[in-house]
Formats: structure tokens, sequence, C-alpha cells
């Protein structure tokens, strides 16, 4: 039986989003403390409201980089779409300096404000242009997408799709989005979505719901280290 050890977690939010508890180094503080390898900080930008600014996403890399501790910090940003293209809020030049963008649908977005067919035209834009390296929470979400189309663009993109563990609501419809992304093959990452510190690591639901399907390890991307970092370009 699949054991889904957990390496890090790619989607957190500090301070700096506007809804957020904590600090930077707290949250790596913790992280460490649950014995992950690498932590994504991946604050909302200015497409969404008390989001953080440009130069906060010029200056992130060099902010994680200077925290001193046996953790990987990874630069990233959970940026918004502005319409049915696609298109990120922040400019390409600062999403390029940094390690991982994702999106998702949020309230009091651009998303927010369009039917369910804009919603799902910008968010499979999106994947199948190579914006994200990761789609967040499409399922069990306080706004909706079409489901299939998002899949079979993550599919054809190789952009990952994730399984929120602040988001489990709706099992039904979380199992079946587990089994198809297993039968298409998509990677997956299992984040916590943290907005304290407390939330860091914490994936206790999401991993009995991959248990409950018998998800493909595989596919995990933050399984380990090197599927992480194979997934990202980075380097160790």
């Amino acid at each position: 039986m699949s054991t889904y050890t957990l390496a890090a977690d790619l989607h957190t939010h500090t301070i700096a989003s506007g809804h957020a508890a904590d600090t930077i180094r707290t949250m790596a503080q913790r992280a460490c403390s649950r014995g992950l390898e690498a932590l994504a900080v991946t604050d909302h930008g200015p497409g969404l409201q008390g989001g953080a600014g440009e130069v906060y996403f010029m200056a992130l890399p060099r902010m994680v980089r200077g925290i001193d501790l046996p953790l990987h910090i990874i630069a990233g940003a959970e940026d918004d779409i502005v319409n049915r293209r696609g298109d990120l809020r922040l400019p390409r030049e600062v999403r390029e300096n940094l390690e991982l963008v994702i999106t998702g649908i949020h309230p009091h977005s651009w998303m927010a404000g369009q039917p369910e067919t804009a919603r799902t035209e910008g968010a499979v834009q999106a994947i199948q242009r190579g914006l994200v390296h990761l789609f967040a929470h499409p399922v069990s979400n306080y706004i909706s997408v079409e489901v299939e189309p998002v899949l079979q663009a993550a599919a054809s993109s190789r952009v990952a799709l994730e399984l929120n563990a602040s988001k489990l609501a709706d099992r039904p419809a979380l199992i079946r989005y587990l089994e198809r992304c297993a039968e298409l093959e998509i990677p997956l990452v299992v984040n916590s979505d943290a907005h304290v510190a407390e939330e860091v690591g914490v994936f206790d639901g999401a991993v009995a719901l991959l248990r409950e399907v018998d998800f493909p390890e595989s596919l995990v991307v933050n399984r380990s280290m090197e599927s992480l970092c194979s997934f990202l370009g980075l380097s160790r």
C-alpha cells in the first residue's frame, strides 16, 4: 500500500496575502518542525483584493534565500486570471523570476464575476499557454469551474492539478476528480493552502482520500524532493 509521504507543501500564504496570520520565517520554521524538505510561499498577488503588490514578488526570491533554515523555500505566487485568454495579473517579467506560479478562482477577482463558461475558458487558456505550473483547487471550491475541460487541458499540457487539504467538503466530486486525474495521468500536488503556521504540512484528510481511491503515488509531484525538483526544474 502506498504511504503517500509528502516532502513539501507548495501552497501557503503569509501576512503579505492580506488575510493570513504569519510571516515567511514563522511558516518556514513550522515546515521544518513538520519534517518537510521544502515550502513554497505563494501569496496572493494584486489580482485579488488585499493581495501583495508587484514589488513584493520582485523581492521575494531574495527574501527566501536569506532565511537560514534547513529547508528549500520556494519563491512563488498565487496569481489571478484577468480575462478569457487566461492572462495573469502579475507582469510576465515578475512571474519569470519566481520558481512556482499557481492560479485558481477566488472571490473578488475577475474570474468570480464571470459565468462558469468564461471562468472555464480562462482556466483552460492559462493552462494550455503554459502560464502556470499548478492550477489550484478546481473542485470542492466556493466558485465552480467545469472540471473536465480543466482536466483535459492539464493532461495535454503537463500542468499539475491540486488536491487541497483545506477544501475537502465535496467528497464525491473529489473522488471522481482523483479517479480522472489517475486515468489521464495528470501530475497532482497535495497542499495545505495554509493561512496560519499551524496548518503547514497538515495533509491528513487529503492523504486519506488518496488512499481511498488508491491514487498512483508516482503521479504525486511532492512525494519527494527529486520528483518536485524535476517537475519545477529546480536544483537542490
